[in-house]
Order: structure tokens, then sequence, then C-alpha cells
């Protein structure tokens, strides 16, 4: 499974960058209303987003074929992340029912670091080399 996540790293890695952008620019009346007592889901899905899209950067950069992130792969990968959900609470602010949440981007700012420890975890059972 890890060896056919690497081979598609760059595809999977847009794919989920484009996921991303259409959950969370939806107007807010099509989102559904799900939450538990002790926990908002609502930041548990911006930390997994988030985990799922550096991970994949990482190893698109590092086994796939995602050359901009080349130089300086976690700072960059990290950093677009980042920016990447800054710009969609801002973006937020303007759609119906939906506005900036700085929750939001605390979350998505907790998922990258997940993101990165989970592909440093992976990392150490992969081989070395390029595949």
């Amino acid at each position: 499974m890890l060896k056919l996540i690497n081979k598609h790293s760059t595809w999977l890695y847009f794919g989920w960058v484009f996921f991303i952008a259409i959950l969370t620019l939806l107007p807010g009346s099509l989102i559904p209303k799900v939450s538990w007592d002790f926990i908002s889901i609502d930041k548990t899905v911006h930390i997994i987003l988030f985990s799922v899209l550096v991970y994949l950067g990482l190893t698109a950069t590092n086994y796939g074929r995602l050359n901009i992130f080349r130089a300086k792969p976690v700072i960059l990968n990290i950093g677009a992340a980042i920016a990447y959900g800054y710009i969609i609470e801002l973006t937020q602010s303007f759609i119906p029912q939906r506005s900036y949440d700085f929750a939001d981007l605390t979350a998505d700012c907790v998922g990258t670091l997940v993101g990165y420890g989970l592909f440093l975890g992976i990392a150490k059972i992969l081989p070395k080399n390029h595949t």
C-alpha cells in the first residue's frame, strides 16, 4: 500500500488540495452539524485533512515528482499547508454561513505537525532510494 501511495503521491497531493478546497469552501448550509460532547468533530476533521496534506506533500517531494518543494521540503511543505489553511479561512469569510475561524486555523497548524510526524514515522520503514 505504501509503495502505491509513493508511486502516485504527486497526483494524490494535488487531488487532496482540491478535496480540501471543496470541503472547506462549501456554503455553511450544506455542512451537516455534528459534534460530540467533549470535542468538536470540525476541529478533528481539520487536523486529519491537514495531516494527510503534509504527509502527501512530503511523500511526493521525497518519493514522487513534486519538484516545487525540493529545496527545503519540510519548511516549504509545512509553510504551504499553513498558508493554504489561512487563505481558506480568509476566503470562508466571503461564503454564506461561513466565517474566518482562528480555531480552525489552529487545528490546521496542528494537523501539519501531525502530518510531519506521520511522515517521519513512515519514512523510517520505507527504502531510502526514490521509487
